[in-house]
């Protein structure tokens, strides 16, 4: 009976033993600040080194975290914007000072990879930009988020459709992606597939311009106020953005608004007032008596001679683009929370005069973003934002020798005449062209309003949880809801309209989008000692459905505007269409120690708009990035970070709705109403247009990663390009849609960022990034043919195999050349560059600036080519080469009667964003108003501040065409582009 006994007693001593080890446990607390100004950082985050346990800092910097055990632990303490800092812990070392340095070069941010995954910017195998709120907005205030990345992403290429308030921007990464197809990216708003359209307004049907696409309109990113966004991510090709699939190809952009965070309620108020003038003016030729008689036929000079005695000169150019223009931005947010929910509420009213005349963009937004915490395995985050934009555009660009353009008529009127309206408000007959663009400023009507509801949410559940793994379900989607009214508007006494068999002409337009996406996924985190694993797959349901009808009326009762008061009486369009897609995709990626980085993945899509809608097309992709100085080997102490890195990636781009099928259009043949073939046939055999990239990389960082250089090459090739096959005369129809065409890109993008001084009084921070392309379209399948632009005489674009297709060509003829044609140019930069300064100067004064080169790139500048053909371009009559003919009828080169004078390199540098702010010391906030002030920052600005070319133009960046991919650089008298400049005050209560 003993020896049980004393086994028992042993049992018990042993198990009490264990329990008490296994029980043991401390506690580690502290501080968590600026290791430069010493100010607290609050919602930092540290985590057990090997494990999912952790804790978050407080408003005031402070922690507390229990830690299991009574042996020494690693604690990764991390905050937004800050290096990542590796601190030990241990029962006699538990009260903890930690002080992190600001990440200048952006190693610790936390960039999206995946679908439902992301990974720190120190372990990417792909050169991926992220653009933060501070690089957004920090500087000035940008009227439109596509307008803020300007000099801000390597790798991407930005063209406006003019100066109007309101925006208007496309935005071509790494190169052309299709030659008539998708060139824009893929626009990602919280996880919502959203509309970035480039919407018609029918401004160009009225006028008599043409196509929708020389509407001068703007794409849709123009109603998210850029104030609301937290970070900005693109994914610039293939490599990267192979996990969205079929919508991919021209590059993906991700954007994600702020959030709420704990601690007290934190009131923002923001007021922004501003003027803006234009950047530049072109300025006019000075009219003699002869210059008259050389400029007119013999016929009118004597009535120009009278006209021009009169005394009466008006700057025309300063009359229309030179007015005085009120800015005005004003911001209200409130953020708070605790640990269960927290709250993002945002308001703001944008209210933007333009500098022509009853021109402006209005934009109001609500915003609530709320996380709550159902409980502590369910989450759930709902983001709800409505905006309503009003734009007036006014009446600018291309009018085809008709119709209403300020900048196409002035071209052709002397400044000694005026157009102005008498005492009797009577606007005289312009002689000499087709309109009195001062009446078409003060009675036509160009405008766009955009109601719009942009819903998202994310509901993550943890299905298990251990010490080293989790498995996590989420389920997302979201909702983009566009509705567009448009009214165009020539009342019938303008001197166009009297001229027409039914003067009076209305165009009223209501486009409406509804973009649903639904997304469910698993994601499964496992640590085995040193190698971490994410594995993460799920399904995709994407429906985009749009319709538009354009009613018009011509032959308008004076004074009326509504279409029943017409004489005729049309539809100009109704057009409908239900696109439906789906996807799955799997991804796996890899993580040892941060030394080795592997990804691996796959998606597969499907969509209505293919040949066949039910053939699963599949895009691989896969990395790897190798952190070579965190090796043991490694003891180069200046070089703290080493990575190369290689990637590789398919995407496709959507087929255009329409080119599986052959449309019919309505007729009617005496007096019977049917329908008859269009003159394209549809193939139901078409593919859609993919992409494949190869990516290679090396990111390096220096003297503890104060400096840091990041260099990438790719190779870009696209397949399947659809083109129109023309067919045989005899088949009865036209053209039918082909997948004939490759496409090839080539580039370069470096960048070179860090802290060249750094202390508790002054920092500098500064960043260079350096991007070339090169396009070449390697196989055409069709013969060679021109296209784009205006035709040969002007410039036109030359598609061939061995040439990029961004080549310009036009007269004269040389029969040895590939289309027929001399070469002229290509619109294609030799490089960009661009140089970001921020200077912070004893804690409360920060300075800063932004500098924008491009070099090469030529234009086909239609806008001189009006000028000179009215006699208005400065300059005009001057005789250069002493030959008695004026400058104005020989323009070089030899000999002169070529496309070559209209071809212009558009080569430039912008002083594009100026910035000084200061901020108040939080100690002398605190006696002024009892305290009720937690921060206030006051400050100036400029955007688009200088502008140094040698291109005749109002803005080398500006295009009638930008919404194209090819031909995206034609000046045709645009609205001039505005400088900027801005008053701020921001309280924090």
């Amino acid at each position: 009976m003993k020896r049980p006994g004393i086994l028992y007693v042993w049992f018990w001593a042993l198990f009490l033993c264990t329990s008490g080890n296994l029980m043991a446990q401390f506690t580690v607390s502290g501080t968590i600040s600026d290791a430069r100004t010493k100010e607290a950082l609050p919602f930092s985050n540290l985590l057990i080194q090997g494990t999912i346990t952790g804790a978050v800092s407080d408003i005031e910097g402070r922690f507390t975290l229990e830690v299991v055990g009574n042996q020494e632990v690693t604690l990764i303490v991390s905050s937004v914007g800050y290096l990542t800092q590796m601190v030990k812990a241990s029962p006699s070392n538990n009260t903890l000072d930690i002080q992190l340095r600001e990440d200048a070069t952006n190693l610790e941010e936390v960039i999206v990879t995946g679908l439902a995954s992301s990974v720190k910017r120190a372990n990417l195998a792909n050169a991926i930009t992220s653009v933060s709120a501070k690089d957004l907005v920090g500087t000035t205030t940008i009227q439109t988020t596509d307008a803020a990345l300007y000099g801000k992403v390597a790798g991407a290429n930005i063209r406006s459709n003019g100066g109007a308030p309101g925006g208007g921007l496309s935005i071509q990464l790494r190169g052309i992606s299709s030659l008539a197809g998708a060139s824009q990216p893929l626009i990602i708003v919280d996880g919502v597939y959203a509309n970035n359209a480039y919407l018609r307004t029918g401004r160009a049907t009225v006028s008599g311009a043409g196509a929708s696409t020389q509407d001068d309109g703007s794409n849709r990113l123009a109603d998210l106020n850029p104030a609301d966004i937290e970070t900005v991510e693109i994914l610039k090709g293939p490599s990267a953005a192979a996990i969205y699939g079929t919508r991919a190809n021209a590059g993906v952009i991700i954007i994600t608004t702020k959030k709420g965070s704990m601690g007290k309620t934190k009131i923002s108020l923001s007021q922004d007032i501003g003027q803006a003038n234009p950047l530049r003016l072109l300025g006019v030729d000075t009219w003699s008596e002869a210059k008259i008689n050389n400029f007119f036929p013999a016929a009118r000079r004597q009535v120009e001679l009278d006209r021009f005695r009169q005394g009466t000169f008006i700057d025309y150019e300063d009359y229309f683009y030179n007015n005085p223009a009120t800015l005005s931005n004003t911001r209200l947010s409130l953020t708070g929370g605790d640990e269960k929910t927290k709250f993002f509420i945002s308001g703001n009213i944008t209210s933007e005069d333009g500098t022509i005349r009853k021109t402006g963009f209005e934009r109001y937004s609500i915003r609530a973003n709320i996380e709550h915490k159902i409980s502590k395995k369910i989450r759930l985050n709902v983001t709800s934002n409505y905006l309503k934009t009003d734009t007036d555009r006014g009446f600018t660009g291309n009018q085809n020798n008709s119709g209403a353009s300020i900048g196409y008529n002035i071209a052709y009127v002397p400044s000694y005449f005026d157009l102005r309206p008498n005492a009797q408000g009577i606007y005289p007959v312009n002689p000499y062209f087709a309109e009195n663009p001062v009446a078409v400023t003060d009675h036509g009507i160009n405008n766009s309003t955009i109601n719009r509801f942009i819903q998202s949410f994310n509901l993550s559940v943890d299905l298990l949880q251990t010490s080293t793994s989790n498995l996590k379900a989420s389920i997302s989607g979201g909702l983009d809801y566009l509705q567009n009214s448009t009214l165009v508007y020539l009342p019938e006494f303008l001197q166009f309209q009297r001229a027409q068999a039914n003067p009076g002409d209305i165009l009223v337009g209501r486009q409406e989008n509804t973009n649903t996406n639904v997304q469910a996924a698993l994601v499964f985190n496992k640590s085995l000692g040193k190698l971490y694993l994410n594995s993460q797959g799920g399904i995709v349901r994407l429906d985009f459905k749009s319709s538009s009808l354009f009613n018009r009326g011509r032959g308008l009762v004076p004074g009326q505007t509504n279409l029943r008061q017409a004489t005729v009486q049309e539809i100009n369009e109704n057009f409908n269409s239900s696109i439906s897609e789906a996807g799955v995709f799997l991804q796996q990626e890899a993580n040892f120690d941060d030394k080795i980085i592997g990804t691996v993945g796959i998606r597969w899509d499907k969509s209505t708009l293919n040949g066949d809608p039910t053939q699963l097309y599949a895009f691989p992709r896969a990395s790897l990035a190798i952190n070579v100085a965190n090796f043991g080997f490694w003891n180069v102490k200046p070089i703290t970070q080493l990575k190369p890195r290689i990637a590789y990636g398919e995407t496709s781009g959507p087929v255009a709705f329409g080119n599986t099928f052959t449309s019919l259009t309505g007729a009617n043949i005496g007096g019977l109403l049917g329908s008859v073939v269009s003159t394209q046939i549809g193939n139901t055999e078409i593919l859609p247009e993919r992409a494949a990239e190869l990516e290679f990389g090396l990111d390096a960082g220096f003297f503890n990663n104060r400096l840091a250089i990041e260099a990438t090459y790719y190779i870009k090739t696209t397949q399947n390009n659809v083109q129109n096959l023309n067919l045989s005369p005899s088949v009865g129809v036209s053209t039918t849609p082909s997948n004939e065409a490759e496409l090839e890109n080539k580039g370069i993008e470096l960048g070179v960022s860090g802290t060249p001084i750094e202390s508790a009084n002054f920092r500098w921070f500064s960043r260079v990034l350096y991007w070339r392309n090169r396009v070449l379209l390697t196989r055409l399948g069709i013969p060679t043919y021109l296209a784009g632009a205006f035709g040969t005489g002007l410039g036109t674009f030359l598609y061939t195999e061995g040439y990029a297709p961004t080549t310009i060509v036009g007269s004269p003829a040389v029969a040895a050349n590939p289309g027929g044609f001399t070469f002229w140019g290509d619109n294609q930069p030799d490089f960009n560059l661009s140089f970001f300064n921020q200077f912070n100067i004893l804690k409360n004064l920060e300075f800063s600036f932004l500098l924008d080169w491009k070099k090469g790139g030529d234009n086909i500048n239609l806008t001189a080519f009006l000028s000179d053909s009215g006699g208005t371009t400065p300059g005009w009559f001057d005789d250069d080469n002493n030959d008695e003919i004026p400058n104005g009828r020989q323009r070089p080169p030899a000999p002169y009667n070529n496309a070559g004078r209209w071809v212009m390199d558009a080569s430039f540098m912008k002083i594009r964003e100026v910035g000084l702010y200061y901020t108040f010391p939080q100690k002398s906030l605190s006696n002024f108003l009892n305290g009720s002030f937690k921060g206030i920052k006051v400050g100036a600005s400029a955007n688009n501040v200088f502008l140094f070319t040698d291109y005749f133009g109002y803005d080398p960046e500006t295009s009638t065409f930008g919404a194209r991919s090819v031909d995206n650089n034609v000046d045709i008298a645009p609205y001039p582009t505005q400088r900027r400049i801005f008053f701020h005050v921001n309280f924090d209560f």
